[in-house]
């Protein structure tokens, strides 16, 4: 079956698979994260038509806050 990296732990693949509908999935908000596929930062306004591939690497950053 193939699969991807998510923060380094695999995830089944599935076709049409994209980084905003992986958000979703995830229960993550589009705001909260930045996404970066295979080392390259993913736009929020690219992540709908951002199709994850097998094989590929999608890495999630929370941003770090605090004073």
């Amino acid at each position: 079956m193939p699969e991807f990296t998510l923060n380094h732990h695999p995830q089944p693949w599935r076709a049409g698979l994209t980084v905003a509908a992986l958000l979703a999935e995830q229960g993550r908000a589009p705001n909260d994260v930045a996404t970066a596929l295979n080392g390259r930062f993913v736009p929020r306004a690219l992540r709908d038509s951002t199709l994850i591939e097998p094989g590929d690497a999608l890495t999630l950053i929370q941003p770090i806050t605090g004073g």
